[in-house]
């Protein structure tokens, strides 16, 4: 039998473990009070029953099982950081001023993507989504914005449960590369392209492309992200708030991994924004 002496020991490890375990599901909102409410749950019954020596042990061996589970599921993430270290590791951040031009590029690979992908997959494309095929997200959809990486991001949205061997394999043929799964979404579900240009075809191609492939999981995601660039493009004070952030960021850090992570706060904070005007539309 568990010593009652020790309970304030073992409480501090329950608080951490159960720290660390919101920490790792920093994604998801409603994992977070899941767990919140599971949790406590879990304690009171055990309590009820008679065997409060037991509950803060069997409380502390949930979280860290929790912690593996967790992991496990987003095992796919590791690779993608380790494929993002090696593709990424010689570029520097770079940042340019919108152009129309970027509207082209990216009018140009959906109707090159279109041509290789409609045909033979738009049964899989969800019609509310992505009915004509490639969406045109992130930061060189925002029309005006004074700062933006220069490679598009786009997405296609599908609604199948996983993504096809022979989609991928499409898409590597059509001259993307396959990174991984994005880490925005829980389980995930984000496939993750990229099609980046040669430095020294820049000029006449553009930077490249970030491709996400979104199963029905991550279309909220989507969503959100159309919001908050539909929002920048007709609200000029935040566009130029995010922009200048950008900016700032770009003065001191070249790494874009931490170029993104620097970014992150206001970017949240914009996104909540979004969310209230999509709502009140």
């Amino acid at each position: 039998m568990f010593d009652p002496t020790l309970n304030w020991k073992l409480i501090r490890v329950w608080i951490i473990s159960f720290l660390i375990s919101l920490g790792i599901m920093h994604h998801s909102r409603l994992r977070k009070i899941f767990h919140v409410i599971l949790t406590l749950s879990l304690y009171w019954l055990i309590v009820l029953f008679g065997y409060k020596v037991y509950a803060i042990p069997i409380i502390i061996l949930y979280s860290f099982t929790m912690i593996i589970w967790t992991l496990y599921e987003r095992r796919t993430l590791f690779q993608t950081f380790i494929n993002l270290h090696y593709m990424n590791k010689n570029d520097k951040l770079t940042l340019k001023p919108w152009t129309s031009k970027w509207e082209e590029e990216v009018k140009n690979e959906k109707i090159r993507l279109n041509q290789i992908l409609l045909s033979k997959w738009k049964h899989i494309f969800d019609k509310e989504l992505s009915s004509d095929g490639i969406l045109h997200i992130g930061s060189t959809s925002i029309k005006n914005i004074a700062f933006a990486k220069p490679v598009h991001d786009i997405a296609i949205a599908i609604i199948t449960k996983y993504l096809p061997k022979e989609f991928g394999e499409d898409l590597r043929n059509a001259g993307y590369i396959y990174v991984g799964t994005a880490p925005h979404t829980f389980s995930c579900q984000d496939h993750w392209f990229f099609n980046i240009t040669p430095k020294n075809e820049i000029d006449s191609k553009g930077y490249g492309f970030d491709l996400h492939v979104l199963l029905p999981p991550a279309h909220q995601w989507l969503r959100e992200n159309l919001d908050f660039c539909q929002y920048l493009t007709e609200h000029s004070i935040d566009r130029e708030k995010y922009s200048n952030l950008k900016n700032e960021i770009s003065q001191t850090e070249t790494d874009i991994q931490m170029y993104a992570l620097k970014k992150k706060k206001l970017v949240l904070m914009l996104f909540e924004k979004s969310r209230q005007w999509a709502k009140a539309k």
